[in-house]
């Protein structure tokens, strides 16, 4: 449910709706004193992870596993969800060295994004340094790919752990509130690029020019690959940083075709 009060604040941000009032505060308010343990001064002890009204019973676990809800929280009520997530970073064990090797899970890579979140670095490092003890991050060149095994020896990554793991990875001060807190607009967007052929390790807006930066699984400067920009303004635009780009505008997109080296681009507006 916290995760679904989430989505329901993306799409308000997006479509100038109030689902998120409706639904998620009034859920939250029965919710912190009932099922989190927040309701009284002291730091919550458990949490329930199910709770089935038809015979009223809650399955209740340690606080430990509200590291997650404490995740998905954050963004919607932070002072609750920093509360919840001190007492669950006790209850595992992540306000000390973490015992080694870590389980598989989402909570570790959650709570690195939340120690990057609130600028917590003593937890911050001892959370990297177990992860990177852990989790196997790896690179598969063959691909182009960078993935953790997380220790559990199967054929192909899991995607939800990877997820988790990825995000706090890009995670910084402040970021994951700010990534609900602001309306959604529609913006352009970098598609059908050629991966694992080419990457880009940079796709950001500034200041209405778009900077990219190019990342080819191999170095050739006389093979190209192409992607498209979708949803920019029909205008000119000028593409400068790498030798030998060259683009289309068309009705529908900017088709740039570039050499398969390492740089940055800027595609920056030009005259109409």
């Amino acid at each position: 449910m916290a995760g679904a009060g989430l989505g329901l604040r993306l799409h308000d941000n997006r479509h100038g709706s109030d689902f998120h009032e409706q639904a998620f505060r009034p859920w939250w308010a029965y919710a912190r004193e009932h099922y989190l343990d927040l309701g009284g001064s002291s730091a919550p002890s458990t949490t329930t992870f199910y709770y089935d009204p038809q015979i009223d019973v809650h399955h209740r676990l340690p606080v430990r596993a509200a590291l997650t809800t404490a995740f998905y929280a954050a963004p919607q009520v932070p002072g609750d969800s920093r509360r919840l997530f001190d007492a669950a970073c006790a209850s595992a064990g992540l306000d000390a060295a973490p015992k080694l090797p870590l389980p598989a899970g989402r909570g570790v890579a959650s709570s690195l994004v939340l120690a990057r979140e609130w600028g917590l670095a003593e937890l911050e490092q001892r959370l990297v340094a177990a992860i990177e003890a852990s989790y196997e991050p790896s690179w598969d060149a063959g691909r182009g790919e960078f993935t953790w095994g997380m220790g559990l020896n199967e054929a192909h990554p899991r995607g939800q752990f990877n997820a988790f793991l990825a995000a706090a990875e890009a995670a910084g001060p402040g970021m994951w509130s700010r990534l609900s807190a602001e309306p959604v607009g529609v913006c352009p967007q970098v598609v059908g690029v050629d991966f694992p052929t080419l990457a880009l390790s940079r796709a950001e807006w500034v200041n209405g020019s778009l900077h990219l930066r190019l990342a080819p699984l191999r170095e050739d400067p006389n093979t190209f690959s192409t992607f498209r920009i979708v949803g920019a303004e029909p205008r000119q635009w000028d593409l400068s940083g790498v030798n030998g780009v060259t683009m289309d505008v068309t009705a529908r997109a900017v088709i740039v075709r570039v050499p398969l080296v390492s740089g940055d681009l800027e595609f920056s507006p030009g005259s109409y």
